[in-house]
């Protein structure tokens, strides 16, 4: 029997009924690894620890409450992996192998998960389209000609392919949950601080969010069980009360509201806002309330603008260190100032060079109060706006993109986009980052091709819990909808 597209609990359960190994589903995700190798989704592996893993699961035997024993996943190449290359997709560390393991890749290892990866992203998590990594373009597997989105790429393919039930991935302002609307499946980003970020490369550390991609929402419940643990080596870890995520996930409570923001609704490509209609009419008919809610329109109009303005910025902070001087893959010069220059110059992609750049420019001292002081005054506003809109209803649906995934070639970055009237739109995610709350994009439509659009659920701050469950419930209304297929425009 095949492990391709299987479930975490259906693997679980044929572990325990010894309907399968450990060591032949090692066996087969190598095989479909070496498969896939042209499509640039993976970076490293390990096969002989892979091997050795698998071969200890199978003579101990699986514990049947342990529902990940036995498990492969995949983990983007920004989390830190002992003995293995971390490279954040970027030819500037190439050759890096951490002395320790980041610990969300501990906490999986202490549950006799199968590490089976190291997954492609867009260089230094700096991209939204899964092209900009120095390691090659990560295509969509649903449609190869389409992009499968960023910068998670290696992440949402592993899982939309097949090969593994789960990957870790990174969100700074919407790269688990948007290529998870592409690709078709789950995207998970949690409360901020709630899964620990030590052992993570940092893009923008007040915006950044490990997480989880996986298959079905049951598997992101499982893994969050596993993951959302308090961690003192993280500075920003936070302990979250309301757990049991896996065991309490289908405990919805129907006096909950649902909120969307008519700003954004309204504003929808015709046939997707009939979809979306179409479902808020199925929960009411249901006796679940949903609710009408507007959004400062300027505030959303300066998403991308604060985005752009904080998360450059720290970046050039946070990897400063790649220089070549005592960190990353060195380009000689006849100076120090000339290694730097020509190390940056060599090793960094475009994308990250305009980003720096920007970031540069936010940090002289003279613009410092024009742009980034500003800039987070602006997002303590955002916040604000996001605290009052859960003062109005207890989730809040926004979607995490008005169409498919663009072809290869068409996608746009934060800093490259041109569609002014609806850009807002297109970066709504990023409110889940400046603000921490709790996001997860599920599957929801699909276009005539079969290519898939998703529905994206928030709640307060740790409030993952009720997230989960909203998540699921509107998983159960979608499916009763009497067609899943875009019309015709």
């Amino acid at each position: 029997m095949s492990i391709q597209n299987k479930t975490i609990v259906q693997l679980h359960e044929e572990l325990v009924n010894k309907t399968t190994t450990a060591t032949k589903i090692v066996e087969e995700v190598l095989l479909m690894i070496k498969t896939d190798k042209k499509d640039n989704f993976l970076l490293a592996f390990d096969e002989a620890k892979m091997k050795s893993v698998a071969q200890q699961i199978d003579q101990q035997g699986v514990d049947q409450q342990n529902l990940l024993a036995g498990i492969p996943y995949f983990a983007k190449d920004n989390f830190s992996t002992k003995g293995l290359t971390t490279t954040g997709g970027s030819a500037i560390l190439k050759n890096y192998i951490p002395p320790f393991n980041a610990t969300v890749i501990n906490f999986l290892n202490n549950q006799q998960a199968l590490m089976s990866g190291k997954t492609n992203l867009d260089e230094l998590g700096m991209g939204g389209t899964g092209t900009s990594s120095a390691f090659g373009t990560v295509p969509n597997p649903l449609n190869k000609k389409h992009l499968v989105g960023g910068s998670s790429s290696g992440s949402a393919y592993g899982v939309a392919k097949g090969i593994v039930p789960f990957a870790l991935g990174s969100d700074t302002g919407d790269s688990i949950r948007r290529p998870a609307s592409f690709a078709g499946i789950v995207g998970y980003k949690p409360t901020y601080g709630a899964i620990s970020r030590y052992g993570m490369l940092p893009y923008s550390p007040s915006l950044d969010h490990p997480g989880v991609l996986a298959k079905t929402i049951e598997d992101s419940a499982i893994v969050a069980d596993v993951l959302v643990e308090f961690d003192s080596a993280d500075f920003t870890s936070l302990t979250v009360e309301k757990k049991g995520f896996y065991q309490n996930l289908n405990n919805f409570d129907k006096q909950l509201t649902f909120g969307y923001l008519t700003n954004v609704h309204n504003f929808l490509p015709p046939n997707l806002k009939k979809k979306y209609d179409e479902l808020y009419a199925l929960l009411k008919k249901n006796g679940v309330m949903v609710k009408p809610l507007e959004f400062s329109q300027p505030l959303l109009e300066a998403l991308s603008p604060v985005y752009m303005m904080i998360s450059f910025s720290e970046a050039v902070s946070s990897n400063a260190n790649l220089a070549g001087i005592n960190f990353g893959t060195r380009v000689e010069g006849d100076r120090w100032e000339a290694v730097m220059k020509n190390t940056r110059t060599t090793n960094f992609g475009s994308v990250v060079k305009r980003r720096f750049l920007i970031g540069s420019l936010n940090l002289q001292k003279e613009n410092q109060e024009i742009y980034l002081h500003k800039a987070k005054k602006v997002r303590r506003l955002i916040c604000e706006e996001i605290n009052h809109v859960f003062q109005e209803c207890d989730l809040l649906i926004i979607p995490p993109s008005q169409t498919v995934a663009p072809l290869i070639g068409n996608g746009q970055e934060f800093d490259d986009n041109q569609n002014n009237q609806t850009e807002y739109i297109d970066d709504i995610l990023t409110l889940g980052n400046f603000s921490g709350i709790p996001s997860i994009t599920i599957p929801f439509v699909v276009d005539h091709n079969k290519m898939p659009i998703g529905i994206n659920v928030n709640a307060a701050a740790c409030e993952d819990l009720k997230m989960f469950q909203g998540a699921k419930y509107l998983e159960t209304m979608i499916k009763q909808l009497e067609s899943q297929v875009l019309d015709h425009e």
